[in-house]
């Protein structure tokens, strides 16, 4: 069953930029500057990761100091990681009504928002929200809010910036390190991705046709930030992807179907590249093939988990490789900390 989506009054991804920060970073470069080179654990974890390269910040400096005390430098390259994505936007400045900007952990204040604001004189009177502790899951409540404040004011533009540090969390080994530690040290990286929402029934990109966002009960403790005074670390539950995996088959199929389709009718499949389990059992849930979600084991090879832009990875290579025709459909699925499920719908 397919149903065909009427766009013109549907905000659209008027623009996407994803970044590539600090130079690709191999499994066995970060495996010596973690201190895990002779860790015979590390090394198969690594191995088996999905991950060959990621972009990171190992130096001395950065690795020595804590999450507190990174907080000054990681604030800034944020806000130099987001600058470089929006500058490929070439935005318009008068248009922009809103920015949204997001990041796993931020400790520093005012807001990546704010500062954006800031940077390109924008209007004093923009709106400006930023969403933390969402992580990977945080593209598609992003694009929710963003298509909630185009129906309230479609001749403006939304801004959403999802900008991440994930060597904010990572630290060198150290005697009695959990596993989980070294699990995490081993799939992620740092990223930052721009988009342009608008209502211009002329913007290139896709249509965002419908979202749905689903928090899973009594799985708060699947996902949390552990950090003492010499440590950091997101400490992941085993059961995670298998925890996100069993409840995708029906969360996916009701909400197509609230949408007059069905999984045939899909197109382009975006799964959240978190780690080679997550990208494994959300497709063997999903009864796809290694095909459909090439784009997402492409994202987690050359990138990693980069956390909260992780899905506009994905989207960007499924634009650039796939090349989608108009009337194509595409679903991308994140996975974040709750465990919360995005799902949105996007019309090319």
């Amino acid at each position: 069953m397919r149903r065909a989506k009427r766009t013109e009054h549907l905000p659209r991804i008027a623009g996407l930029a994803v970044l590539h920060e600090h130079g690709p970073t191999s499994q066995d470069r970060a495996l010596e500057r973690l201190g895990l080179a002779d860790d015979e654990f590390a090394q198969g974890i690594f191995a088996r990761a999905g991950v060959e390269h990621r972009n990171l910040n190992l130096g001395d400096e950065f690795l020595a100091s804590s999450l507190q005390g990174r907080t000054e430098q990681v604030e800034q390259d944020l806000l130099r990681q987001a600058v470089a994505a929006v500058d490929r936007l070439e935005i318009e400045r008068g248009k922009i009504g809103t920015v949204l900007s997001s990041s796993l952990c931020s400790l520093g204040c005012p807001s990546l928002a704010h500062r954006l604001i800031e940077h390109y004189r924008l209007d004093p009177s923009v709106d400006k929200y930023h969403v933390t502790a969402v992580g990977c899951a945080s593209a598609v409540p992003l694009m929710k809010l963003g298509s909630q404040v185009l129906r309230a004011d479609p001749s403006r533009q939304v801004l959403v910036v999802a900008a991440e540090s994930m060597s904010a969390i990572l630290t060198p080994s150290r005697p009695g390190d959990p596993r989980v530690k070294t699990i995490g040290s081993a799939i992620f990286g740092d990223g930052c991705a721009a988009a342009l929402l608008s209502c211009d029934r002329d913007a290139p990109g896709p249509a965002v046709a419908a979202v749905r966002v689903h928090q899973v009960p009594g799985t708060l403790d699947a996902v949390k930030l552990t950090v003492d005074d010499r440590d950091s670390h997101l400490d992941l539950d085993r059961e995670l992807p298998a925890i996100a995996a069993a409840e995708l088959p029906d969360l996916v199929d009701r909400f197509l179907q609230e949408n007059g389709l069905t999984r045939q009718a899909i197109d382009h499949w975006m799964l959240h590249p978190g780690g080679r389990r997550v990208v494994e059992e959300a497709r063997d849930a999903l009864g796809l093939g290694d095909d459909d979600v090439e784009v997402s084991w492409r994202a987690l090879a050359g990138h990693g988990n980069v956390g909260t832009p992780s899905i506009f990875y994905v989207l960007q290579d499924t634009i650039d490789r796939r090349r989608p025709e108009p009337g194509d459909l595409g679903l991308a699925v994140t996975i974040g900390p709750g465990v919360s499920i995005g799902l949105m719908l996007l019309a090319f």
